[in-house]
């Protein structure tokens, strides 16, 4: 009987000792949300077509990139660039309202192969896409 009164306390011990690690609480001081974004999606053609001939043909010799420089009022806030050819490019934003400019220019040393567009009153919502749609037609290129 002696027996019986001290196993009955070690498997009590045991079966609490493995209930208890089956409850973890994982705490945590270095958690920082996400911010919340917007993004602008921003397609470009050259005199209306999307033909990577065109981005050759006007790009000089290492051919051409797409330039874009986004301002918040007077401050940059973002510069991208992307192959000519790619014809397209999104850029993550704060919700907030935007200006940009947009200009190809040369791969090797990005001076600029065309006038520079203004894009103006470019507003960014938060978990949205703005598409903008821009042409360089011929006549725009130096």
């Amino acid at each position: 009987m002696n027996q019986d009164k001290s196993v009955f306390p070690m498997c009590g011990l045991a079966l609490s000792g493995l209930l208890a690690t089956g409850c973890v609480f994982d705490v945590r001081d270095d958690f920082r949300p996400r911010p919340a974004v917007g993004s602008m999606a921003v397609e470009w053609t050259v005199s209306r077509r999307s033909d990577a001939r065109a981005c050759a043909r006007f790009g000089g010799r290492q051919g051409a990139d797409f330039e874009l420089i986004v301002y918040r009022g007077s401050r940059e806030v973002a510069r991208e660039y992307a192959r000519c050819e790619d014809f397209s490019m999104t850029v993550d934003l704060p919700p907030d309202e935007y200006r940009a400019i947009a200009t190809l220019v040369e791969r090797d040393d990005e001076r600029p192969v065309t006038t520079t567009l203004n894009l103006e009153g470019l507003r960014v919502v938060r978990g949205a896409q703005l598409n903008i749609n821009v042409d360089f037609p011929s006549t725009s290129f130096l």
